[in-house]
């Protein structure tokens, strides 16, 4: 069964990666939000796909706590 639209993370969207900082204790910024595109891009390289979950994406980020302010 196919995981629907709302279990991938868009990146285009600022209250999506919002959700993530939160979810994290970090801070809603701009900067913060750019960082995590880039780790949405290093993590999609690295795993060879073209949409990332949440969950995927939200223990990606718990490896890279030190990238976020």
């Amino acid at each position: 069964m196919a995981l629907s639209d709302h279990e991938y993370v868009n990146f285009s969207e600022d209250y999506e990666l919002d959700y993530h900082l939160r979810k994290v204790n970090k801070q809603q910024t701009s900067g913060n939000r750019a960082t995590l595109r880039t780790m949405g891009a290093e993590l999609k390289a690295r795993l060879v796909k073209t949409f990332l979950t949440h969950a995927e994406f939200h223990t990606y980020i718990l490896t890279q706590l030190h990238r976020l302010t």
